[in-house]
């Protein structure tokens, strides 16, 4: 065990929600760096490099484990840096928009005259999503809407439940998960307005969005996504 510091995205450390880091943003990254090159691989016949070799040092002899960055998992990462190593980790970051963390948790960052600075803070919490438009509404407005059958409320209701599937699948598609596919028959229709009005006779008080989403997680279980 060795102390780490690693770039990273990942929201559980930065506190905003966003992507991991990629390959090929970190590749981008040694190509338009002088200071940095590709660091061959051990078996580069297998096993094409995905590290980099940080040549500006000012003190490489007194570095014991080297002056490479190594990428791990979606995050770029250091053993034992020393203070040169740690200014060069947040430089990168911020052209990822990435932070530096170590392995307690503790953020590395660049105060306004360039000096490194710790902040042994945990990360932020994430912000609550939000959610806009009628499927925010109690249910209890939903079932009123459906009694109103000269009213063309209910239908609006079922408009937002698609348009939630829409962005849930937009989100796990770009995720590299299953995604929610079927053909929007007056079948399936009544089956989905069938199960939205005795969930919302059952629970007024509850907001017709828990009820969209319960019957998308209903959807995906049996389509084993």
């Amino acid at each position: 065990m060795g102390y780490d510091l690693s770039i990273t995205r990942d929201p559980i450390w930065t506190g905003r929600p966003g992507r991991s880091l990629t390959l090929e943003e970190w590749f981008d990254v040694i190509q338009r760096d002088d200071e940095l090159c590709f660091a061959p691989s051990g078996d580069p016949r297998k096993y094409p490099t995905c590290d980099a070799e940080w040549l500006a040092h000012p003190k490489p002899e007194e570095t014991p484990q080297g002056t490479r960055f190594f990428w791990c998992g979606g995050n770029i990462t250091y053993k034992y840096p020393d203070e040169y190593q740690m200014l060069k980790m947040v430089q990168i970051s911020h052209r990822l928009n990435a932070i530096v963390i170590g392995d307690n948790g503790e953020r590395y960052d660049l105060d306004e005259n360039g000096k490194l600075v710790v902040d042994e803070n945990g990360p932020p919490a994430l912000p609550k999503p939000m959610a806009y438009g009628i499927g925010c509404n109690p249910c209890e407005k939903f079932t009123k809407a459906m009694a109103a059958s000269e009213t063309s409320e209910s239908v609006l209701f079922y408009q937002w439940y698609l348009g939630l599937v829409t962005a849930v699948n937009a989100a796990r598609y770009e995720d590299g998960k299953s995604v929610m596919t079927f053909s929007l028959t007056p079948e399936r229709i009544r089956e989905d307005q069938n199960f939205f009005r005795q969930y919302c006779q059952d629970h007024p008080n509850r907001s017709f969005q828990q009820a969209a989403l319960l019957l998308m997680q209903m959807r995906l279980a049996r389509s084993g996504g």
